[in-house]
């Protein structure tokens, strides 16, 4: 989502009044319904800023991204409002409600008491080869309507292991397109991904490592660096770990067997 907003524009000439589009940021408010003893009860899960649109696949992965559920099934129902959402838990959950944090379009764990652990992912036959891999940042990048529209937004899209490009969310927090993207494969059950590699616009930061660990995804590519702490993560989870990738070059930092 982008919106128009007048500007006057420099040149060398001088200003002159136009418009420019730029992309949407807002706070979404996260409530969690839950069962305890017996009796239904709120909590606020905490505040994200993110590009409106999409809002109960966000709210979905973020959930599952911080282990709070692990399938559609744990899910009662969801009732997305303006600047707002409500998630109820299906009974079987037990919940422990935290304090209320904000999550920022740039960081996706900012308020967090801890960091979640990760565990290995078995090798389920992914394999992706150079020449697909180098191939990737074209298809993403006729594939980002609103990037083109404001120059402001990140990707994440899901990949086969042919290279093909499949699903696709964009945001204004590199974060919460990785959730939309989970999110709607939540929706879909179909997660884990394991057929699945993950595709950054940016950078690999650590909090999008974890993320993909969880929904076990084997392969996460990115255009741009990854940083110490998400390397060690994907050691640490068995995930193929892809940087700086170009056509004609990548950096691969981790699991580099799965590359053919």
């Amino acid at each position: 989502m982008a919106r128009r907003v007048p500007i006057e524009r420099w040149t060398s000439a001088g200003p002159s009044h136009d418009s420019d589009w730029l992309a949407e940021e807002a706070p979404l408010a996260i409530d969690v319904v839950y069962r305890f003893k017996d009796h239904s009860r709120v909590a606020r899960w905490g505040i994200t800023l993110r590009t409106p649109g999409q809002d109960t696949e966000l709210a979905l992965g973020l959930l599952f991204s911080e282990g709070r559920i692990e399938s559609i099934g744990d899910i009662a129902s969801i009732e997305p409002s303006d600047g707002s959402i409500r998630v109820t838990l299906a009974a079987h959950i037990d919940y422990d409600p935290a304090g209320v944090r904000l999550a920022t379009a740039a960081c996706g764990f900012c308020g967090s008491a801890d960091l979640p652990s990760v565990e290995a992912l078995g090798d389920d036959g992914f394999r992706l080869s150079y020449a697909a891999l180098e191939q990737l940042p074209r298809a993403l990048q006729v594939a980002q309507p609103r990037f083109h529209e404001s120059g402001a937004t990140h990707a994440a899209a899901l990949f086969r292991g042919d290279g093909v490009i499949g699903a696709m969310q964009e945001d204004i927090g590199r974060h919460n397109a990785v959730d939309k993207l989970i999110g709607e494969a939540l929706r879909e059950g179909r997660v884990p991904l394991s057929g699945c590699g993950l595709l950054l616009s940016g950078r690999a930061g650590y909090e999008l490592l974890q993320k993909a660990a969880h929904a076990g995804i084997p392969f996460v590519a990115a255009i741009g660096a990854p940083s110490t702490l998400s390397v060690d993560v994907a050691r640490a989870a068995n995930i193929t770990l892809a940087g700086f990738v170009r056509e004609g070059r990548a950096n691969v930092y981790t699991g580099t067997w799965r590359v053919v």
